[in-house]
C-alpha cells in the first residue's frame, strides 16, 4: 500500500520517505492540486507533517501565513481528500499541547508556543471531526524534542553549532535550564511511524523515551564559554517537566532499546554524567483525562454513550450524589462522590465537566456550577427539560456556561412562543461565527428553524464553531459582506427571512490604527446588507453598541454612521416591504476579546490582573440575555427607531474583576492589580441613548429611543465622498470626515 507523506520541507518528512516502503512526499498545495493523479490506488495511507515551521516560531512576522501553513492548509486538504481512497491518516502533532494552559498565560512570550500549540490542537480536532464522519482509521502522534543529524531547530543542534562556530554568537537559555525535556532521536521516530502505519491502531501516542534531561545538564556537556550563554532571569510560564508516556506506544507495537542522548556528544566522554528523569503521572499532572459527566442518570448515560462511540477515553468519570450509585460501573465508568472529584482534580486537569441533569431548577443549577467552576476550565450543561422537544438527548444539545453567566444571576431567557415564529424560517446571521452570532444561532436551534446561514470571512471561527455547533440546520458560508452581488444571490437562494446583522470590528484598540477597515466593514459592510436586501421582505436585525451614542472613538463613530444609514434607508422606495430594527447595547460578559476571559486567565495564573482605569465603568450583560433580548425585539413593532437594552447601572471594571477574584481564587491568593492605562479615545463611562425620552414596549426589558438622523441627502454627499477618500487609503482624512459628519 503506498503512503503519502505531506509537508516536503519537513525534517521529519524527509526522514520518513528514507525509512518508509513505496512512500511519496509532496506539498499539500502539489497534493491537493494533483489527487486523482496521485491517488491512483484503491487505498493510500497519508501522514501529514505539514504544518508552519518550529525554527521560524520565534520569529512570526505574518500572522496570515502561519495560519495559512497551520490551518487553512490542512482544511484544504481534507476538503478534497476522497474518503473512499484513504486506508489511515497519521496527524503528527505536538507535545507543545499539553502545555497550552500554563503557557497561555505568558503575555511577554517571544517563541509563540502558545499559538503553535493552540493551532495544533484545534488540527487535532479538525482531523478527528473528518475522520470520524467519513470512518477513517486515525493516529494522532504527539512528537516530544526531536533530534538528529541535519535538524537546525533543536537546542542539541544550536549548541553543536555555536561550539563549532568561532564567532559571537550567543543561545539563550530559560528559566536557568531547570525544564526537564524528553528527546528523541529521528531514527527511532522513524522506525515507530514505519510500525505505526503497518499497524491496525487508531488512537493519540505519545512518541518519546519517557526519559527526560534536564536543559542545564545538555549545556553543561557541550563545554562551551559562559560568554556564549545567556540564562534568563525572567520566568517563563512553560511546562516544567515534559516527559512522554510511552506505555500506552509499547502495548502495540515492540519499540528496541532508543538511541541514547549521550551518542550525540560527538562520542566523547561527557563532562558530566546525564541525569535521567522517567515518567511519572504525578509529574506529568498537566495531562488531561476525559471529561466528567455530573449525573449518572438517563441523560448523562445518553451523553456518555455519544461520546464513548467516538472514543473510548473521552469518559473518564460519572459523578452522581446518589450513595447507592456511588463505586459503582456505569457502561464500564466508575462512579464517583463530589468530593473524590476534587481529589482527582489536585492531580489532573480535568478538561469539561457536564452537567447531565435537565430536571435541575435556573437556581439548584447554578450553585451546583459554583461548586464545579473552580474544578475546570470548561463547564458544559444541558438545557432545562422544558427545551427538549422529544426524550432523546445529543451531544450537540450541550451549552458551554461561562463563569460570566453564573455572576450575573438575573437572566432574561427568550419567550418559547418568540421561538417559535422562527418555526421552519430562514435565517441568516452575519458574523454568524462571533461571541453574539453564535449566541443568537443556539438560541434559534431550539425553535427548530429550516435553515440557519453562518455566514463569516474568519475561516478559523467557522471551523471552531462547527466543532460546538454541527446541526444539519446550520449552513457555514465564508465570505463578505462587503460583496453585495455574493450577499445579494446568498439570500435570493436560500429565500431568507430573517437577518441578524452581528458582522462588525468591535475593538477600540485596533480600530484606531486601523480607520479604512473600520469604515469598509462597519460602514459600507453595514451598506452592503442593507442593498442585497432591496425590494425583499425580510426582518431585519442590526445590532448597535452604546459606544454609538456620544461617540469618541472609530468604533463608535462607525456604528452610529451605521445606525444612521439603517434609520434613513428604511424610508426609500424598496424598503417599504422589509421590517428593519436597530438593537443598543453596552457589553456582553465574556464575548469574544473582553476583559472577563483574559481576568480569568490572570487569575488561574496568579498574575496582576490588567485594568486600564480604576474609574472605568460599563454596562454588563450576559451573552446569553443579550442575544434572548435581540431574538425578542425582532417581533417588535418600530419604524425609525432605536431598540434599546435594560442594561441596569454601569459597573466598575475593578469591582467585577474583583468579584471574578473571590470566586476563583486559591488559598492565601492576594488580589493583584496593574493599571496599564486608557486605550487612545476610550471613555471612562458610557450612555445608552443620546436623549432622556425612553419608551416602554411590551418586553419589560426594551426600551425605544428616538436618536434623530440627519437628512439623507447630507448622508448620501457623505458616502459619496468618504468612498472615494477609503479608495485613496487616506486614513487621516476619513477620520476628519467622520467625525466632522457627526460633529464629534
Amino acid at each position: 500500500m503506498k503512503t503519502i507523506i505531506l509537508g516536503k520541507r519537513s525534517f521529519i518528512s524527509k526522514n520518513l520517505k528514507k525509512k518508509i516502503f513505496n512512500s511519496e512526499i509532496y506539498t499539500i498545495q502539489y497534493f491537493v492540486n494533483n489527487i486523482n493523479k496521485i491517488l491512483i490506488q484503491k487505498k493510500s495511507n497519508i501522514i501529514i507533517n505539514s504544518f508552519y515551521p518550529t525554527k521560524k516560531l520565534n520569529n512570526v512576522t505574518s500572522y496570515e501565513k502561519f495560519i495559512e501553513q497551520s490551518s487553512n492548509d490542512l482544511s484544504k486538504l481534507l476538503d478534497h481528500l476522497p474518503e473512499q481512497k484513504i486506508n489511515k491518516i497519521i496527524y503528527t502533532s505536538s507535545s507543545s499541547i499539553y502545555g497550552l494552559d500554563k503557557s497561555g498565560a505568558d503575555f511577554d512570550e517571544k517563541i509563540n508556543r502558545n499559538i503553535y500549540a493552540a493551532y495544533k490542537l484545534s488540527s487535532e480536532e479538525m482531523i478527528k471531526n473528518f475522520t470520524n464522519k467519513n470512518r477513517i482509521k486515525l493516529l494522532i502522534t504527539r512528537v516530544f524534542n526531536v533530534y538528529g543529524k541535519n535538524e537546525d531547530f533543536s537546542i542539541i543542534s544550536k549548541l553543536k553549532k555555536i561550539q563549532l562556530r568561532k564567532d559571537n554568537t550567543k543561545i539563550r537559555v530559560n528559566n536557568k535550564g531547570g525544564s526537564i525535556r524528553d528527546f528523541i532521536h529521528i531514527d527511532d521516530l522513524t522506525e515507530i511511524y514505519n510500525k505505526l502505519i503497518k499497524s491496525n491502531y487508531t488512537g493519540v501516542y505519545d512518541i518519546g523515551t519517557g526519559k527526560g534531561i534536564k536543559i542545564i545538564d545538555i549545556v553543561n556537556n557541550f563545554k562551551l564559554d559562559n560568554k556564549k550563554i545567556l540564562y534568563s532571569n525572567k520566568k517563563v510560564n512553560e511546562v516544567d517537566i515534559s516527559i512522554a508516556n510511552v506505555s500506552k506506544l509499547k502495548k502495540i507495537i515492540n519499540i528496541k532499546k532508543f538511541k541514547l542522548l549521550e551518542n550525540f556528544f560527538y562520542n566523547r566522554k561527557l563532562k558530566n554524567k546525564l541525569k535521567i528523569y522517567q515518567y511519572s503521572s504525578s509529574t506529568n499532572i498537566d495531562r488531561s483525562i476525559g471529561s466528567i459527566i455530573y449525573g449518572a442518570g438517563f441523560s448523562g448515560k445518553k451523553i456518555a454513550k455519544h461520546l464513548l462511540s467516538l472514543s473510548k477515553s473521552n469518559v473518564a468519570y460519572f459523578v452522581d450524589d446518589d450513595v447507592k450509585i456511588i463505586g459503582t460501573t456505569i457502561l464500564g465508568i466508575n462512579v464517583i462522590s463530589f468530593s473524590q472529584l476534587k481529589i482527582f482534580t489536585k492531580k489532573f486537569k480535568i478538561p469539561n465537566i457536564i452537567v447531565a441533569i435537565p430536571s435541575l431548577s435556573y437556581e439548584k443549577n447554578v450553585q451546583l456550577l459554583e461548586k464545579l467552576y473552580p474544578l475546570s476550565w470548561s463547564i458544559s450543561s444541558l438545557p432545562q427539560k422544558k427545551y427538549f422537544k422529544d426524550k432523546d438527548v445529543e451531544i450537540k444539545d450541550l451549552e458551554e456556561i461561562p463563569l460570566e453567566e453564573i455572576l450575573n444571576r438575573d437572566i432574561f431567557t427568550v419567550n418559547l412562543k418568540t421561538l417559535n415564529k422562527f418555526n421552519n424560517k430562514n435565517i441568516l446571521i452575519t458574523g454568524g461565527a462571533g461571541s453574539i452570532g453564535s449566541e443568537i444561532c443556539r438560541q434559534l436551534l431550539k425553535s427548530n428553524p429550516k435553515r440557519i446561514l453562518i455566514l463569516d470571512h474568519a475561516e478559523f471561527n467557522i471551523f471552531r464553531l462547527n466543532q460546538k455547533i454541527s446541526s444539519k440546520r446550520v449552513k457555514y458560508i465564508l465570505g463578505d459582506i462587503k460583496d453585495e452581488n455574493f450577499l445579494s444571490n446568498l439570500i435570493k437562494k436560500n429565500n431568507i427571512q430573517y437577518i441578524f446583522h452581528a458582522a462588525a470590528y468591535k475593538h477600540v484598540k485596533f480600530l484606531e490604527d486601523n480607520i479604512i477597515s473600520a469604515i469598509n466593514n462597519n460602514i459600507f459592510g453595514t451598506l452592503s446588507v442593507l442593498k442585497s436586501i432591496k425590494n425583499k421582505k425580510i426582518n431585519s436585525i442590526f445590532i448597535s453598541t452604546d459606544k454609538a451614542v456620544y461617540p469618541k472613538n472609530i468604533l463608535g463613530i462607525t456604528k452610529r454612521i451605521s445606525e444612521i444609514i439603517v434609520q434613513l434607508i428604511q424610508k426609500e422606495e424598496g424598503y417599504k416591504n422589509s421590517k428593519l430594527s436597530i438593537v443598543r447595547f453596552g457589553n456582553v460578559l465574556g464575548s469574544d476579546g473582553s476583559a472577563i476571559p483574559t481576568f480569568i486567565n490572570q487569575i488561574k495564573q496568579n498574575l496582576p490582573i490588567t485594568i486600564t482605569d480604576k474609574r472605568m465603568k460599563r454596562y454588563f450583560m450576559s451573552i446569553k440575555e443579550a442575544c434572548s433580548l435581540v431574538i425578542e425585539s425582532s417581533q417588535l413593532k418600530s419604524k425609525n427607531n432605536i431598540f434599546i437594552l435594560k442594561m441596569g447601572k454601569q459597573i466598575k471594571i475593578i469591582d467585577i474583576a474583583k468579584k471574578i477574584f473571590d470566586f476563583l481564587k486559591k488559598p492565601h491568593q492576594k488580589f493583584n492589580i496593574k493599571i496599564i492605562g486608557k486605550i487612545k479615545n476610550e471613555k471612562i463611562s458610557e450612555k445608552l441613548s443620546h436623549n432622556k425620552n425612553i419608551i416602554k414596549t411590551k418586553i419589560k426589558k426594551i426600551f425605544i429611543v428616538n436618536d434623530k438622523a440627519p437628512d439623507s441627502i447630507k448622508l448620501k454627499n457623505f458616502l459619496k465622498e468618504l468612498k472615494i477618500v477609503v479608495r485613496q487609503h487616506n486614513s487621516k482624512k476619513s477620520a476628519i470626515m467622520l467625525k466632522n459628519f457627526l460633529n464629534v
